[in-house]
């Protein structure tokens, strides 16, 4: 056990304050949901890519982060697999219920809790662990909502890449890496012009946290129907994800790349989010009228609380000496 709960324990009352405050947005009606999608705009467009550039702009480039990106690509293809075994074994055939076993909310809750118990410094070790998730998610599970949604069995992958490099996320990764890889992160540190802009872009990212945990808070939702489905969806992950994260941080992470603790703690808090929340999005009309996704609804909102929970006690139990 961490030996230094008690200091982290201070960090975790934030998060459950700004999860009430964003319920309790809902409840008393004091903002509409039209006001969060703008508030959600304003996170994937600017907060957050204002978030990842600081996160890159900081972090020490090694040969060594292009196996922890490589190797959390291919957890995802695993879990993708397993999603299928498990769909074939229930004889539930909704293509999309093996798209609930892979992939992780990272950006629209992982940032924010880690940000919020580490500081906003430390988010660059998830930052790093999330790269080669948004690769899986861009180029795998993006063509195969896709795919569904249109019905096609072909896509284009230049029209992939295109939405992928056009990302607001993935642009201010990408400015991220060049400008601290480049050598020009010195020359800006040397001009207080651009200092000035780098301390503007920094003052955009500390929204992000505050603003994604009242998003998370306000959002939470149950639909009372097919509550058992989700329930092991989410056993199902956590059983496999869990232990396969802890394997390759204290064997892969740990000994053999000698990376810092704290991206075995990241690559721990990764595995234990949700799915990504954009699934939903890919849905068509007259399927979510007749209420054949409920089940998928339910294991986001279901997994979204117990990660919160898990993530909480990650934190008290696993992180090593801050």
């Amino acid at each position: 056990m961490n030996t230094n709960y008690i200091e982290i324990i201070p960090k975790i009352i934030p998060v459950f304050i700004l999860l009430g405050v964003g319920y309790f947005l809902k409840i008393k009606k004091f903002i509409s949901n039209n006001s969060v999608g703008e508030i959600k705009k304003l996170i994937v467009n600017i907060s957050l890519p204002a978030l990842l550039f600081i996160s890159f702009l900081d972090v020490n480039l090694t040969i060594e982060f292009f196996f922890v990106i490589l190797i959390v690509f291919l957890i995802n293809l695993l879990m993708l697999l397993i999603g299928k075994g498990f769909a074939f074994f229930t004889k539930l055939k909704d293509p999309h219920l093996p798209l609930l076993f892979t992939g992780f909310e990272v950006g629209m809750l992982g940032i924010p809790l880690f940000g919020a118990i580490y500081g906003t410094e430390s988010i660059k070790y998830m930052a790093v662990v999330d790269l080669g998730q948004e690769i899986y998610v861009w180029f795998v599970l993006f063509a195969m909502l896709l795919s569904l949604q249109q019905k096609e069995k072909r896509l284009h992958f230049v029209g992939l890449f295109k939405s992928f490099i056009t990302s607001p996320i993935i642009i201010a990764i990408l400015l991220g890496i060049i400008i601290n890889s480049s050598g020009i992160k010195s020359l800006i540190s040397e001009n207080f012009l651009f200092q000035g802009v780098i301390n503007s872009i920094d003052m955009l990212g500390s929204l992000t946290v505050p603003l994604i945990l009242l998003v998370i808070g306000y959002e939470i939702n149950f639909k009372t129907s097919n509550m058992s489905l989700p329930v092991k969806i989410i056993g199902v992950r956590l059983l496999i994800l869990v232990p396969i994260a802890l394997l390759v941080g204290n064997f892969v992470f740990n000994k053999f790349l000698q990376l810092e603790p704290l991206y075995s703690v990241a690559l721990l808090s990764v595995v234990i989010l949700p799915p990504p929340f954009i699934i939903p999005l890919f849905f068509n009309q007259e399927n979510e009228q007749a209420g054949e996704k409920s089940y998928v609804y339910n294991t986001l909102s279901i997994s979204t609380v117990i990660s919160i929970i898990a993530f909480l006690i990650t934190a008290v139990f696993f992180t090593p000496t801050l």
